[in-house]
């Protein structure tokens, strides 16, 4: 290893920055990314050296592991595991339960959500720097499991405030570490230079010829300088002008990738072995982990003695430790295993079976028979199928996918490879795989197809199932036309013999329509319609719930009272349909039927939940529908708290469909306030959209937000050019096209476009008589008030104002206010205008609604009547102004009495962060203590 680090002083410096800086509580992430042998885990070995006074965690991922979801943490973490019972009750049972050391089974039917598991490693690894800073080395981690390494670079890429370093050492092309947004270093090649001197001093007894051919074929790489095999010399190679020469001269293996040369290398160095020791190295090639107990007792099942370890060890290929063993290189391992013949190969798995006997073994037990399986096997097809049911609690579809994949392989009853095969489709296309859950699909289509199976033989939730990961897997792709007729086409064939199966479907898949356009749209709603559920089914309240929501978008008249969103969500969980999903789906259609306040609830409950069984992966788009019903509901500061917070945990989660949602809400809640610039950011990151053909979730609020920008700021005709792309763009259908309809109308009137006005106020009307909501009567009789010119206005604003009085909504409120009291001052009754304008700038104070509050300041100037100084300016509201988003996020919910940890679980940060804000926001806020702040935010 230290002769590896010849010409890298560049990359020892980098290393050891990174490494003071987590020493200073700076630490963070760094990917060393390159070809094998160029020097990875030498530089790995090097930061271990020189982490003076740090505790330093390792594991090296193993090719044969890479399907055991949480292998590689458990291995890197295995020496703190003693301090679970420390971290967060949700954190510490979702990581017990991955590692196995809590029950995985029908107390716990939920997989480990992977954010939470990302979350507490951070807080573990946080925890730990309480006796010093820490270095996690991650070699091979391109061999690693999935689930793994997702954990340890979402912790890596918030280690910012701690002091915690962790370098992986990966190949290039590794897709889930090149997208992790880490820090990289590429350790090049060795120059010309550096490569003779580390060549000179580690093999000195070459002959010239030997030397030009090495330097020639290693191409710079340390390994293949230090491992290429000698060959005999000859007179002519003695007169070889130069490298380029020699390398295309002679020696056939020079054709061969430089690191299958120095595999071969490898295995040529143990074909000196005896046969005993080849076979045992074989068996430790081939196992799932570095058991040294594991390893000779699978030897033992072959006839091998322990001591047959011993030439391997004296040959420097094994190298022993206590418990465990390695190989002296990673590809020394690969190039064994991949080395040996099949016969041997098979053996060696059955060995290793054979030695897995315990029932904490079961699953690698199983992927050993599976490996050494050479037929269909219906018997291990089963166990992988087991195997991946218990995975799949543990850790997710990262976990399931392979098994079942397997498990379809193995499997010889057709009807039992079907299932497999979908059951594969589905748990890829959860994952995001979209091609191998297609070529999954596909593989079940096949069998359809061949098996000529009865018709009654095909369980129809199955094929509902099939359909659904094909469109999820176009949806992934940003087909989402695609998508959308795959899901349509799989209802309309299920809808005669399997209407049930078809509305579960379509419950799935509705929002696919929902964002293409208003033909998808009508004929999702009326095959809604014509789906023969029985009236006793609880699915046909939720169906006709949802054909609700699909009819008012299409402005159809409704003959019938709207179903209740407490009424869906009932009837749901009796269908067996009450999951995150299906909440987030009904309750997200609630506004549409002006049910707000019944949303926001179910949203509330839905986010404790998530926090409470650490469900982070719904908590973004929980927290995100909250804000929506806040907004709705006028309660602006609290919807900017909620917006902010979701906006936080799906940029971690990776999320940016949520991301999206969230950042048009923050563009709506800083349009109201009037901040111009940070509006019109957060509207761009929600108008971009998801991909070429996939529309941003976000963008109905982010044409909205900046609409109600340029109507607060007086530009009204500035604010109908969005209202337009809103109303008439492929946002149409969003529930955002219906709800602005109030501000599109007053900007129209503004604007001097009464035509567009008026027809606003046909499509408000109608929507307020079938809804039926106090809100929107409110909304449709002020509308009713601006257009009318016939003395009425003052009594429609009246009766508009009333119906808050049952559900107070002080932004729609206020607003009213704000143009009665304007209606009144122009009919010149100013005294009577200052009641209504002076309750509006009071609304408009404590909502920090800027323009609306100046402009109700101007009209009550205007009446003769002095506005007084803003409220704003009270102690709390003005210092909180002073601080950043995430500050003030913080400092509210300190004051609420949350602890540091509190509130990095719940915003996805690490506890330093935490204090690293409230120590940045007490000078703002002029005080001392966050025993002061709840004072303060009273005030």
């Amino acid at each position: 290893m230290a002769a590896m680090l010849t010409g890298r002083e560049e990359e020892q410096r980098i290393i050891g920055d990174l490494l003071a800086r987590a020493r200073a509580g700076a630490g963070g992430g760094l990917l060393v990314l390159g070809q094998p042998g160029i020097g990875k885990s030498a530089l790995l070995a090097e930061a271990a050296a020189a982490a003076d006074g740090m505790r330093v965690l390792r594991a090296t991922g193993i090719e044969a592991e890479a399907g055991l979801p949480y292998a590689g943490l458990h291995l890197l973490l295995r020496p703190v595991i003693k301090r679970l019972p420390a971290l967060p009750e949700a954190q510490r049972a979702a990581l017990g339960a991955v590692f196995g050391l809590t029950p995985a089974g029908p107390d716990r039917p939920e997989p480990a959500d992977r954010l939470l598991i990302g979350l507490a490693v951070l807080t573990l690894l946080a925890d730990l720097t309480e006796h010093g800073p820490v270095l996690c080395l991650v070699d091979d981690a391109h061999w690693m499991d999935a689930s793994s390494l997702a954990a340890l670079v979402f912790a890596a890429r918030r280690l910012q405030d701690e002091s915690v370093a962790v370098l992986f050492g990966a190949r290039d092309g590794h897709g889930p570490l090149d997208a992790g947004g880490l820090p990289i270093l590429r350790p090049a090649a060795l120059t010309e230079a550096a490569a003779a001197r580390l060549l000179d001093q580690r093999r000195t007894a070459l002959s010239r010829a030997d030397r030009t051919r090495i330097l020639a074929q290693a191409h710079g790489n340390p390994l293949a300088l230090l491992e290429l095999p000698l060959r005999p010399a000859t007179p002519a190679d003695e007169t070889l002008p130069a490298p380029a020469a020699a390398a295309t001269s002679y020696d056939c293996s020079a054709d061969l990738p430089l690191p299958d040369r120095i595999q071969a290398a490898f295995h040529a160095q143990m074909r000196v072995l005896p046969d005993d020791t080849q076979t045992l190295l074989k068996i430790a090639a081939l196992a799932t982990s570095e058991e040294l107990d594991v390893l000779l007792r699978a030897a033992a099942v072959l006839g091998i003695p322990p001591d047959a370890v011993s030439p391997a060890q004296q040959a420097d290929i094994l190298l022993l430790h206590q418990d465990t063993y390695s190989f002296r290189h990673p590809l020394m391992r690969a190039g064994i295993a991949q080395g040996a013949a099949l016969p041997k190969r098979l053996n060696a798995h059955r060995a290793l079976a054979a030695a897995l006997t315990g029932p904490e073994d079961a699953d690698r037990r199983t992927w050993h028979l599976a490996a050494a399986a050479t037929g269909p096997d219906e018997a291990i097809a089963g166990e992988l199928e087991r195997t991946a049911e218990r995975a799949a609690r543990r850790a997710g579809p990262h976990a399931s996918v392979v098994a079942l994949e397997r498990a379809a392989q193995l499997s010889g009853d057709p009807g039992a490879r079907l299932r497999r095969w979908i059951l594969a489709a589905e748990a890829a296309a959860d994952l995001g795989d979209g091609d191998r859950a297609l070529a999954f699909a596909a593989n079940a289509d096949l069998v359809l197809t061949e098996s000529a199976l009865p018709a009654d033989a095909v369980d129809a939730q199955l094929l509902a199932t099939l359909a659904l990961a094909k469109a999820g897997s176009a949806f992934g792709r940003g087909d989402l036309r695609t998508a959308h007729r795959l899901a349509f086409d799989g209802a309309t064939a299920l809808a005669a013999a399997a209407p049930r199966q078809a509305a579960w479907l379509l419950l799935e898949t509705v929002h696919f329509a929902w964002y293409l356009g208003d033909r998808e749209v009508t004929e999702m709603a009326n095959l809604f319609m014509t789906l023969p559920l029985s009236r006793d089914d609880p699915l046909f309240t939720v169906s006709l719930y949802i054909e609700t929501g699909l009819m008012l978008t299409l402005r159809w008249p409704l003959g019938f009272e709207p179903v209740r969103l407490a009424a869906a969500v009932d009837h749901a969980a009796a269908a067996d349909y009450a999951g995150p999903q299906a909440r987030i789906m009904l309750a997200t259609i609630a506004p549409i039927m002006a049910q707000d306040t019944e949303s926001h609830a179910v949203f509330a409950d839905l986010a404790a939940d998530c926090r409470a069984q650490g469900r982070l992966a719904w908590l973004a788009p929980a927290l995100g529908g909250r804000s929506r019903a806040l907004a709705y509901l006028g309660r602006l500061p609290e919807a900017a708290d909620a917006a902010a917070e979701a906006a936080a945990v799906a940029q971690a989660a990776g999320q940016t469909q949520w991301l999206s949602q969230a950042e048009g809400v923050l563009a709506y809640l800083a349009a109201a306030r009037g901040e111009e610039d940070t509006c019109r950011r957060h509207a761009r990151a929600a108008l971009t959209d998801l991909s070429p053909t996939v529309m941003s979730l976000g963008a109905a609020w982010g044409w909205w937000a900046l609409g109600l920008l340029e109507l607060g700021l007086g530009r009204p005709a500035r604010a109908l050019e969005h209202f337009h792309a809103l109303g008439r763009g492929p946002s149409v259908h969003q529930i955002a096209a219906l709800r602005c309809l109030p501000d599109l109308l007053e900007a129209a009137l503004r604007a001097g476009d009464r035509d567009q006005a008026e027809a606003a106020q046909a499509t408000l009307a109608h929507w307020a008589e079938e809804v039926g909501q106090d809100c929107a009567r409110a909304v449709a009789l002020r509308g009713r008030a601006l257009l009318a010119d016939d003395g009425t206005a003052g009594d429609l604003f009246e009766a508009a104002l009333s119906h808050y009085e049952r559900e107070d909504r002080p932004f729609d409120r206020a607003r009213t206010q704000l143009l009665w009291g304007e209606w009144l001052r122009r009919e010149r009754r100013r005294t009577e205008a200052r009641i209504p304008l002076r309750a509006a700038l009071d609304t408009f104070d404590q909502l920090g609604a800027a323009p609306w509050a100046r402009r109700a300041r101007q009209e009550l100037a205007a009446s003769g009547s002095a506005p007084g100084e803003p409220a704003a300016t009270a102690a709390g509201t003005a210092a909180l102004s002073a601080l950043t988003s995430q500050e003030a996020h913080i400092v509210r919910l300190a004051a609420q009495g949350l602890s540091n940890r509190d509130i990095a679980a719940q915003l996805v940060l690490s506890p330093r962060t935490v204090g690293h804000h409230l120590y940045k926001a007490y000078p703002k806020l002029g005080v001392l203590s966050r025993g002061e702040l709840p004072a303060l935010l009273n005030r």
